[in-house]
């Protein structure tokens, strides 16, 4: 059984990340910062494999605090993150940095605190990227996909610095299913069209990628897309 973290643990993709790892045995501690009911429910469903966690990315103190609570780490999911629309020029310095700080930052202070942990179970990180890190975003999201874009650079800088200990690698999702996103919405209707599967993606199409990311000891300092072929459209 191997011990995993996933930041962002409560959000539609940090559940399904979550649940993935619980029902391939592991056992999960489900990082969030203010849902907590949700990290409970989810608690409620699976048991003992599934621990809630309050884990404030920026916060060091909550971080260091959260490291503690856990018994030995193989796998760190730094799947917390932010994202808004502006247009270049309404977009306010302080917005930003809030995507920054949490996106960018905020992953590279959890993944600091880990790195011993990991050390010692030669274990893996799986940082979630976007795919806004490798085509532009559809408007207003030049923030967004440059935090996604630094976190793609760190991914492969790390692969190397930690390597052989540590692999680490990231996982590019497209545009996820969601409530808001019904038929009429023409954020969804423009990526059903360009991506080659015409669909969104599914939260737990990639959680499968996740796990099978975390598992496989041949891979490291790569970036796995998922995105129902958006940008091959």
């Amino acid at each position: 059984m191997r011990t995993i973290l996933v930041s962002g643990g409560t959000s539609t993709l940090g559940r399904a990340i979550c649940e993935q790892f619980v029902r391939a045995g592991d056992r999960v501690y489900c990082g969030y910062v203010s849902n907590k009911e949700t990290a409970e429910a989810l608690a409620d469903s699976y048991g003992s494999s599934l621990i809630p966690l309050h884990l404030d990315i920026q916060d060091p103190k909550s971080i260091a605090s959260a490291i503690q609570e856990i018994e030995g780490l193989d796998v760190l999911v730094n799947n917390s993150g932010v994202f808004s629309v502006f247009t270049p020029t309404e977009l306010l310095e302080s917005e930003w940095q809030r995507i920054f700080d949490i996106n960018v930052t905020g992953l590279f202070r959890l993944t600091q605190q880990c790195i011993p942990s990991l050390t010692e179970r030669k274990g893996c990180i799986v940082n979630i990227a976007s795919i806004n890190a490798l085509h532009p975003g559809f408007g207003g999201t030049s923030h967004y996909d440059a935090s996604k874009g630094a976190v793609v650079a760190y991914t492969k800088s790390l692969a190397k610095e930690l390597s052989p200990s540590i692999r680490v690698n990231a996982v590019a999702p497209g545009l996820l299913q969601a409530p808001y996103l019904d038929d009429a919405n023409p954020l969804r209707q423009h990526y059903e069209e360009r991506s080659l599967l015409h669909s969104l993606v599914e939260p737990r199409e990639v959680a499968k990628v996740v796990q099978l990311v975390s598992d496989c000891r041949a891979m490291t300092g790569e970036l796995v897309g998922v995105d129902c072929g958006y940008l091959m459209g």
